[in-house]
């Protein structure tokens, strides 16, 4: 295997590569520092909080006007561009993601806020379903040309109707959306798309709906915080490890918590691991008529003991 020196020149020492990376943390900080950037990255951590964007106006103007965006991002890249040059094996220290079309970095991350630098490869594209958040959406287009369509769902949850109208994406337009009930899809990238989005999550988010585009019908759900998809990965990760102590755990998780699908997730947990906790506490959410869950737990109840009557001698008083 052929190795390039300067990768094996790293793998002796690697004082080369922290001089590098000091490089481009002294170019970020740089950027962060400009009068410009500063006052914007303040109002960032206000909207992160909970603040209206037209409260936040150094964010604002990026949103709604005009230049604002490309010169923050074009600032961005004079900085970087030059720690690159004199580094190049230096990387910016921003999460990033690229699945071969889209490309993502996480500029900023406070609160309940994110910014993103997204660019999209030319192509074309479908999209058979649509998805649906609690939060709101802010974006610039920086540079490039695209047809997308926006999305705009209506009627009840389980089964919507789709409003569509078409636009065309370039530099200079800018768009809002309340994720709960509009999306926008990108049918067809002419030149590369790059993108300065802004996302707010709402302070308590319900579950994320997918629907399809074809018939309207609810697809899937999703959790709508990342901190409650985290935990109910480890409820999941306890019932694959069969660890039965965690049942008791779960089963409260199930009762008292205030998301309904951690709940459920931990409910089902519960029941695998320790089949007389988990049945103990689905028989108590059955019977809570003012718990969103009472349904859908009933209905499991009814399931179970009609599959396995000896649950019957389970069931609390």
């Amino acid at each position: 295997m052929h190795v390039h020196p300067a990768i094996a020149a790293l793998r002796s020492d690697r004082a080369p590569q922290r001089q590098a990376q000091a490089a481009m943390k002294a170019a970020l900080d740089a950027w962060r520092e400009e009068t410009g950037v500063a006052g914007m990255l303040a109002h960032f951590d206000a909207f992160g909080a909970g603040a209206a964007l037209e409260q936040c106006p150094g964010l604002d103007e990026l949103f709604t006007g005009q230049g604002a965006a490309e010169a923050l991002i074009a600032s961005l890249a004079r900085h970087l561009c030059g720690a690159i040059a004199a580094n190049p094996l230096g990387h910016p220290s921003f999460r990033y993601a690229f699945d071969g079309c889209t490309g993502t970095l996480l500029l900023a991350k406070s609160g309940r806020a994110q910014l993103l630098l997204q660019s999209r490869e030319p192509g074309t594209f479908t999209s058979p379903c649509a998805s649906f958040t609690d939060g709101l959406r802010y974006d610039a287009t920086l540079a490039g040309r695209a047809r997308a369509t926006i999305l705009r769902i209506h009627g009840p949850r389980e089964q919507v109707s789709f409003a569509e109208e078409e636009i065309s994406l370039q530099q200079g337009v800018r768009l809002a959306f309340d994720c709960s009930s509009e999306a926008l899809t990108t049918s067809c990238v002419e030149q590369r798309l790059v993108t300065l989005r802004l996302l707010q999550q709402t302070e308590h988010p319900e579950p994320g709906r997918e629907y399809c585009r074809m018939t309207g019908e609810l697809r899937h759900l999703s959790a709508g915080s990342l901190a409650i998809s985290r935990r109910e990965m480890m409820a999941a990760l306890l019932g694959r490890m069969e660890r039965s102590e965690a049942a008791p755990v779960l089963a409260q998780m199930a009762l008292a918590h205030d998301d309904a699908s951690l709940r459920w997730q931990a409910l089902r947990e519960s029941l695998a691991l320790d089949t007389a906790e988990g049945f103990a506490a689905l028989t108590r959410i059955a019977r809570r008529t003012d718990d969103p869950l009472s349904s859908d737990a009933a209905a499991l109840h009814a399931r179970l003991v009609e599959d396995h009557p000896a649950l019957r001698q389970l069931e609390i008083a």
